[in-house]
């Protein structure tokens, strides 16, 4: 039976115990359903495509070769996402040691705008899309990548926690701060039929 991001969701033990036992079309399955996501948190987070890669491939190299002794996580995506955060970490730390590459304090996460987002409501006009990514723009990095993880890939405020390393409660309270920010926004409050919800699409 083909293996679905529902069924992933629903049975994560029940996948992942495929996985653990060599079921090959188990691992596929997990990685063709993964890959895409992390690939675009990972280029939010450092914009070369070479190195997001070559880290999620070590993500998945990773979690294949110590299957066995990794405990079945509670939410698959969740882990995952956690998994390469670190790896982009590790390894650009490595590479900063060969380089010129920023220190791994300042890795930041970018919001890029993008006429060819496919999570854009297409009624949205070109215009109305240029005004969201500027209002996004207001916000800190770190407050783009939580309300990201929050309310573009649906992690609670526990998994981001894990994800960026900061308390919970630091995670609830940047929500509520870049909410608020973004709607004192004065590009906001002129823009015409632009609601919330379409600021958290675009990313």
């Amino acid at each position: 039976m083909k293996i679905t991001n529902t069924s992933i969701q629903d049975n994560p033990e029940e996948v992942w115990a495929k996985f653990v036992n060599g079921d090959r079309g188990a691992f596929t399955s997990i990685y063709d359903l993964n890959v895409d996501a992390l690939f675009s948190y990972g280029m939010k987070l450092y914009a070369n495509q070479n190195v997001v890669k070559d880290c999620i491939q070590d993500v998945f190299l990773d979690i294949y070769e110590h299957r066995k002794q990794i405990s079945t996580p509670r939410n698959i995506k969740f882990y995952l996402f956690k998994a390469l955060k670190r790896n982009m970490f590790r390894q650009l730390k490595k590479e900063r040691k060969k380089s010129s590459l920023p220190k791994m304090e300042n890795l930041s996460f970018v919001t890029e705008y993008s006429i060819e987002t496919k999570t854009i409501n297409r009624e949205v006009e070109n215009s109305q899309k240029e005004l969201v990514a500027k209002i996004l723009k207001e916000l800190t990095p770190k407050q783009q990548e939580i309300v990201y993880l929050r309310f573009v890939k649906g992690f609670n405020y526990t998994e981001i926690s894990e994800i960026i390393d900061i308390h919970h409660n630091s995670v609830r309270k940047q929500v509520y701060r870049a909410i608020k920010k973004l709607r004192k926004s004065p590009i906001f409050k002129d823009a015409k039929n632009i609601s919330t919800y379409s600021l958290f699409t675009i990313m």
